[in-house]
Order: structure tokens, then C-alpha cells, then sequence
């Protein structure tokens, strides 16, 4: 069959761009295969801090905060994120980026870690690795650009593919043969999923994206929650408070952390994740006042328009947790979490 212009522009863009970008697909390809399982890496290295082998009924919230606030020499307490399981640790994030992992039955102390011993863990150095290769910005740039180019190289495999429509393994050919028949067959077998997570990975990485997504909502977003002025002789309400009007905002939703600032100007934040939500930490939110516990905003994924829909599933589309037979094994401590986004 004659080849036309169109298809010979097609083939030489495809190979090309498939040559220049392989070094940094192979090394983001490979690491975000590895990070899907991040959580359970960061545990399975790690198990005296995050499995427990006792029983019976957890000890209250503020219990792990005070013996937290202890183990770290009286500092503040941060953030709690209450064990997701019973063989699991509850963390608390203390000051200076401080981890502490504990016993939700006991509230002992089973260990604690530094901001920087958790930025030199494996888990954690594979996923600065698939997301920036090396330094912030230039390797930041190097894979956006590496997941455009893998982008174009599925639309135009797809083209490519079309013409011909091969999908036999010649077994018994050369093996050139058998490797020009492997990647085609593979190609479009998982093209769809290669479209997925090469979109889904851009929308991640650019925020114009995703704010573009968010225009197909037909109200505008809330404005940021104010934490009222305190009454005279007013106290930060418990954990334990803070839980319960959380979850009395938003049943049927795991509180996944609750964010105490250490300023009275700012209210409580709880972070909390319904069944149906497959993204480690959860996309809901609930916004509480700091002294008096009344509910200033609450942010559910149940009614939430169709823009911040799509760019709430962005994460668990790229990662495949969509599925939800990810996210409650690989998940990372919503505590840590909450020290990267500080």
C-alpha cells in the first residue's frame, strides 16, 4: 500500500519524537508505575512506624494530640490524621515538619520522623523523581513536556495504527518482525489508558487547565472561609469537637486529617473522603470555627458541579485509583501530605 504524504508526516513525527523524548518517558513511565503503590512502599519499608498489633477501642483524638505534643517537646500540634485502619498508626503533624506515628488504641508512641528523613525516603524520592526529574523547575519542564510529546505520540500511533489495523503477533517471524507487531498490538490495547493518564497528568501539572475545567461550573467558587473574632477569654475547641461537627456536616464521609493553625485568625480545616472517592486524602472539606465549632463552609464531592467533578477525579484518573482498589493500600498520611502543601 502506498504510503501518502500525510501518513510518511505522521510516521517521521511519531518516530522522532518518540526517539527524543524516550530517556525521560522511561524514567517517569517507570517511576509513576512504582509511586501507584507509594503509600505501601513508605510501610512496607517503615513498619514499626505504621502498623500497630493491638486491639479494642481508640483512644480520643486529643489523647494522640497530648502525648504528640509531648513526644516533640510541648510544640504545637498541627494536624492529626486518624488511623484509616486498625492495625494502622495515626499520625500527627508536629513543628518543625515533625511526623509523629501512633498507637490509635493505646495512644503510645511508636516513633517519629523529620520533615527531611521523609524527603529521603525511597516512596518519596521516586515521586519527586516522576514529577520533576531533577530540580524544581528545568526538571519540572522536562516532564511536561515529555507528557505532551507522549500525548501527541498516542493520537498519532492511533492515526498510525489505522491504517494498517495490525493486531496478529507473527511468532514465527524475525525478531523485528515480532517486536513491530508487539507495539502495535500493545499500542492499541492501552491507547485509551495512555490517553487518560497523559491528559490527566497535564491538567495535574498545569493549573491554567484546570482552572479552564473549573469555568464549566455554572456558579463561582466560595470565597476562602474567615475565622470570626473571637469572644473574650475564648479557647481552640478539641479535636475531638472538631471531629464530631465535621462529621456531623458531612455523614457518611471519613475524616481523613483535621488542620489546627497555630494563628487565631485562621479556622479549623478537616479534610474528609466519601466511599465513592477514590483520591488518598479525600476531596471533600468541611471548615469549622476555631472557638465555637459552627460549620463556616462545607465542600462535599456529592454536590460539587460538573468542573470541579472532572478535576476532582484528575488525580485518581492518572493514578488509576478510579478503579478504588488503590487508594486505602497506597495511600500516603494525609498528615504528610498536609506538610507539602504548607
Amino acid at each position: 500500500m502506498t504510503k501518502s504524504p500525510t501518513f510518511r508526516a505522521f510516521l517521521f513525527s511519531h518516530r522522532w519524537l518518540a526517539l527524543i523524548v524516550s530517556v525521560p518517558l522511561i524514567v517517569v513511565a517507570a517511576t509513576g508505575s512504582a509511586i501507584v503503590f507509594e503509600g505501601a512502599i513508605d510501610r512496607a519499608l517503615n513498619p514499626a512506624l505504621n502498623y500497630v498489633s493491638t486491639t479494642g477501642p481508640r483512644v480520643s483524638l486529643d489523647t494522640l494530640a497530648a502525648h504528640a505534643r509531648a513526644a516533640t517537646g510541648g510544640g504545637p500540634v498541627l494536624a492529626i490524621s486518624p488511623a484509616l485502619a486498625d492495625d494502622r498508626a495515626a499520625t500527627v503533624a508536629g513543628k518543625d515538619g515533625i511526623t509523629v506515628y501512633l498507637d490509635p488504641h493505646t495512644g503510645a508512641v511508636l516513633g517519629t520522623r523529620s520533615a527531611a528523613e521523609r524527603e529521603k525516603s525511597l516512596a518519596r524520592q521516586l515521586h519527586v523523581l516522576h514529577v520533576r526529574l531533577v530540580g524544581k523547575t528545568i526538571g519540572g519542564t522536562i516532564v511536561a513536556l515529555s507528557t505532551i510529546v507522549a500525548l501527541v505520540l498516542v493520537l498519532t500511533g492511533l492515526v498510525l495504527w489505522w491504517r494498517d489495523k495490525l493486531w496478529k503477533i507473527h511468532a514465527s517471524a524475525s525478531w523485528k518482525r515480532i517486536v513491530f507487531d508487539l507495539h502495535h498490538a500493545s499500542g492499541i490495547a492501552t491507547g485509551l489508558i495512555l490517553l487518560v493518564v497523559t491528559a490527566s497528568g497535564l491538567v495535574i501539572h498545569y493549573e491554567t487547565l484546570s482552572k479552564a475545567i473549573d469555568k464549566l461550573n455554572t456558579t463561582p467558587p466560595p470565597s476562602p472561609a474567615q475565622q470570626p473574632a473571637a469572644d473574650s477569654g475564648a479557647t481552640v475547641i478539641s479535636y475531638d469537637a472538631a471531629f464530631a461537627a465535621a462529621t456531623g456536616a458531612l455523614p457518611g464521609a471519613t475524616v481523613m486529617s483535621i488542620s489546627i493553625s497555630p494563628s487565631a485568625k485562621a479556622p479549623i480545616n478537616v479534610g474528609m473522603r466519601y466511599p465513592e472517592d477514590h483520591t488518598p486524602g479525600g476531596r471533600s472539606r468541611v471548615t469549622l470555627d476555631r472557638f465555637r465549632a459552627a460549620l463556616l463552609t462545607v465542600t462535599s464531592t456529592r454536590t460539587a458541579e460538573l468542573g470541579t467533578r472532572i478535576n476532582n477525579v484528575r488525580r485518581s484518573l492518572h493514578t488509576g485509583d478510579i478503579t478504588g482498589a488503590q487508594p486505602r493500600r497506597s495511600g500516603s498520611s494525609p498528615c504528610s501530605r498536609w506538610w507539602r502543601r504548607s
